[in-house]
C-alpha cells in the first residue's frame, strides 16, 4: 500500500516558504511601528511648540526655567517644571511629594527624564531604572532623545535655534521645538533625508 504523507522536500518547502513569509510580514510590521513612532513624534513636537507659545501668549514673559536652560537647550526634567505649573503636556509628576508645590516636583514614568521621543518612552516605559544614559536600541542614549527647544526671548519675531548640521536659524515663531528622531542624532544638513522632527516649516526660516 502506498503511504500517504509529506517527503522531506515538501516539507522544507513548506518550511521555507513560511520563513519567508515571516519575514516579509516582520519587514512590514517594522515599517509600520517605524512610521507610528515618527508620527507620534511630530505630534509631540508640535504639541510642545504650541505649549509654549500659549505660555508666552499668556504670560507675556518667558518663565525663568526656560530662560536659564536656553543655553542648553533641552525640554528635560527641570525645564518640564514649566508645563506642570501650567497644567500643559499632561506630564506625570508625584504629587504627594511636591505637595501643592510643583518647585518640588519629581517626574514619574515616561516622563521622569523630561519630555522624549517615541523611541526613549518605549525604554522608559519598558524599563523602570532606565535614565538619561541608558541606551535606546534605534540609537543613542535616553538623553539624546530628549526634545530641543529654542524662544524668541528678544521679542522680534524671529526665533533663533541652535540646529545641528545648520548652524543658527533664524525662524519666524515664538518658540520652535525638534527631536533628533530614532538614530539621537540631529543633521539638519541632510533635511528630507534625516529621520529628525521640527516645528517649523522651511518656509519659516529666514534666509
Amino acid at each position: 500500500m502506498k503511504k500517504s504523507g509529506f517527503t522531506l522536500v515538501e516539507m522544507l518547502v513548506v518550511i521555507g516558504i513560511i520563513a519567508v513569509l515571516a519575514a516579509a510580514s516582520m519587514v512590514g510590521y517594522s515599517k509600520v511601528i517605524k512610521s507610528a513612532r515618527r508620527a507620534k513624534n511630530q505630534e509631540l513636537v508640535s504639541n510642545a511648540a504650541t505649549a509654549l507659545a500659549q505660555i508666552l501668549n499668556k504670560d507675556g514673559v518667558w518663565p525663568e526655567e526656560l530662560i536659564d536652560n536656553k543655553e542648553k537647550g533641552l525640554l528635560d526634567k527641570d525645564t518640564a517644571v514649566v508645563f506642570i505649573r501650567y497644567n500643559l503636556m499632561g506630564l506625570a509628576y508625584n504629587q504627594k511629594e511636591a505637595k501643592g508645590d510643583v518647585s518640588k516636583y519629581r517626574l514619574i514614568g515616561k516622563d521622569r527624564c523630561g519630555i522624549v521621543d517615541a523611541e526613549a518612552e518605549a525604554v522608559l516605559k519598558r524599563s523602570p531604572n532606565a535614565a538619561e544614559g541608558t541606551k535606546v536600541p534605534s540609537g543613542g542614549t535616553v538623553g539624546k532623545h530628549i526634545l530641543h527647544y529654542a524662544i524668541d526671548d528678544d521679542g522680534d519675531g524671529f526665533t533663533e535655534a541652535s540646529v545641528d548640521g545648520a548652524g543658527v536659524l533664524r525662524i519666524r515663531a515664538s518658540a520652535v521645538v525638534w527631536s533628533a528622531g530614532p538614530d539621537g542624532e540631529v543633521d539638519y544638513s541632510t533635511l528630507g533625508r534625516n529621520d529628525d522632527v521640527y516645528s517649523w516649516r522651511p518656509a519659516q526660516v529666514k534666509k
